[in-house]
């Protein structure tokens, strides 16, 4: 075999695998998710079940919740003299899975609503009021259109510095 069919003989197998793996994303079974969450509205400030957040990929190209996340309920729960603050509640994510992670809800990816039960636990500087960090654990409790049946768990980390959240976990779509 000479070198240039040895060479295309590989980039059509790279190709393959590469097609392969972009429709297994759709397919039932775990998907990674990893992403950012910025803020769109925050609402009345003393009601937190108003609040609106955008989710989208991290422009690594690997797939990602788009689509609109809200806040249903809350629940506060400790609250320490060093600025640790728990609390648990529902939220809602309305939008897509971009399975092949190019940025958009395509034609042929799930699409549909995810709820979630929540932990959360954040800390704030007891002085000023400002949050240190902040961190949640959403279990996927139901869903409905392509996401009916689906399960997973999607855990966020706040950023301060920036006013986001980033987000990974993984969804397991019905089959």
């Amino acid at each position: 075999m000479n070198r240039l069919h040895t060479w295309l003989m590989v980039g059509a197998l790279a190709a393959a695998s590469a097609l392969a793996a972009t429709a297994a994303y759709a397919a039932p079974g775990n998907t990674q998710v990893d992403g950012i969450q910025t803020v769109v509205s925050l609402g009345n400030l003393d009601d937190p079940t108003d609040d609106v957040f955008w989710m989208a990929g991290n422009g690594n190209g690997g797939p990602a919740l788009i689509g609109t996340w809200y806040t249903r309920s809350m629940t506060f729960g400790v609250f320490t003299p060093s600025g640790v603050i728990t609390a648990r509640g529902t939220e809602e994510f309305d939008g897509c899975l971009d399975a092949n992670g190019n940025g958009a809800c395509g034609t042929s990816e799930p699409k549909g609503t995810l709820w979630m039960t929540f932990q959360a636990s954040v800390k704030f500087d007891p002085v000023t009021f400002f949050q240190v960090h902040g961190r949640c654990h959403h279990p996927i409790t139901r869903g409905t259109g392509d996401f009916d049946g689906a399960t997973g768990v999607i855990r966020f980390k706040d950023d301060p510095a920036t006013g986001c959240s980033y987000y990974s976990g993984h969804i397991a779509l019905a089959s």
